[in-house]
């Protein structure tokens, strides 16, 4: 039986009426005829009212799994307002699996919005990726890279788009990924070099490690939080000492985010440490980000024998008594350096 939502719609129509979720929970899982009656009474919505009460839906899709607004986002996906559009596609990216994909490549390849487009490219980017690790189809994944590889090429295509569709494709098997990140690094827009340093990340690919190391000094923010980002998700031990060493200065918020939700998918006695720091000192947001990413460091697996050191009040060697390490003060060696060695021993092994 149909729920009655003549209410919940004559409280939307009444601008005046605070959008709230206790308001919008009943239009979780619609059926058609409820569907239907929605999309009624959306047409009596203001243009702004339309676009607060999508911004809400996807919140509350966001932040509970037990809500589903699929129906809803499936059919707003084409409204007339580009912003609609785009929240829409926001909120299927929970849910991207084969029946969304054509929608989204054709979003991409006929929308004219710009912005749309881009929204487009990064949930197939994300249909792709669960492609990879077999979570989805696999001919329809690689119909969606074929989509990003030929709009990354498309010269008439805007930026925003181009570096959306590369990060979508960084995490396929194409042959070509890495000579298109290569390229997209060199690339004289910043917004370029910034998604490649993300697409880096989504590679899985060690060889990116030393490029990324030498971000961690740019001059521009935005390039120093992908660095730490992608440096985190490659799990790269060399970032540990150069990022710890970059919370005495760093003055960008969201670079500091990112570093310390990088050290805890790295792991380490350090970054544990580092970590613990953050979450006494009396910063609260960083606090937080550190508790977060102190619980992210517990859970790996890469960390089951510390976990267990640690209960077992076992040492390591980094935490040798001062008059054992002393012997090693001043001692530093470039991790960038390291790396590129380390790398090339790699090379040498399996030569």
């Amino acid at each position: 039986m149909s729920r009655d939502l003549n209410k919940i719609f004559t409280a939307l129509g009444d601008e005046k009426t605070p959008i709230r979720y206790q308001l919008l929970r009943n239009l979780s899982e619609l059926t058609e005829p409820e569907l239907a009656q929605f999309q009624s009474a959306w047409a009596d919505l203001p243009p702004a009212r339309r676009l607060e009460l999508i911004r809400t839906l996807v919140e509350m899709a966001e932040e509970h799994i037990e809500y589903h607004f699929n129906p809803i986002f499936i059919w707003t996906m084409t409204d007339a307002d580009p912003r609609v559009r785009v929240l829409s596609i926001e909120g299927l990216w929970e849910d991207v699996g084969t029946a969304f994909a054509p929608s989204f490549m054709e979003l991409l390849i006929d929308d004219e919005d710009v912005d749309v487009r881009a929204a487009a490219a990064m949930a197939l980017g994300r249909f792709i990726y669960r492609s990879e690790v077999n979570e989805t189809s696999g001919h329809r994944a690689e119909r969606a890279v074929e989509a990003l590889w030929d709009v990354y090429h498309d010269p008439r295509e805007h930026v925003h788009v181009r570096r959306r569709a590369l990060e979508g494709v960084a995490s396929s098997s194409h042959p070509g990924v890495q000579r298109l990140i290569e390229t997209a690094y060199y690339n004289e827009d910043p917004f370029m070099r910034s998604s490649a340093l993300y697409a880096m990340g989504r590679t899985a690919d060690v060889r990116w490690i030393p490029y990324l190391l030498s971000e961690l000094q740019s001059e521009a923010p935005e390039l120093r939080m992908e660095a730490a980002r992608s440096l985190g998700i490659l799990e790269a031990t060399a970032a540990v000492d150069p990022m710890i060493r970059m919370l005495d200065d760093e003055p960008d918020a969201e670079v500091r985010f990112a570093i310390l939700e990088a050290l805890g998918e790295i792991g380490g006695e350090k970054a544990k440490q580092a970590l613990q720091l953050t979450i006494d000192s009396d910063n609260e947001a960083e606090a937080e980000i550190a508790e977060l990413a102190m619980e992210q460091l517990y859970a790996g697996v890469n960390n089951l024998y510390e976990l267990i050191d640690d209960v077992l009040g076992v040492t390591s060697d980094e935490d040798q008594p001062d008059d054992e390490v002393d012997a090693w003060d001043g001692f530093y060696e470039d991790p960038l350096d390291a790396e590129i060695r380390r790398l090339i021993d790699d090379g040498d092994a399996f030569s």
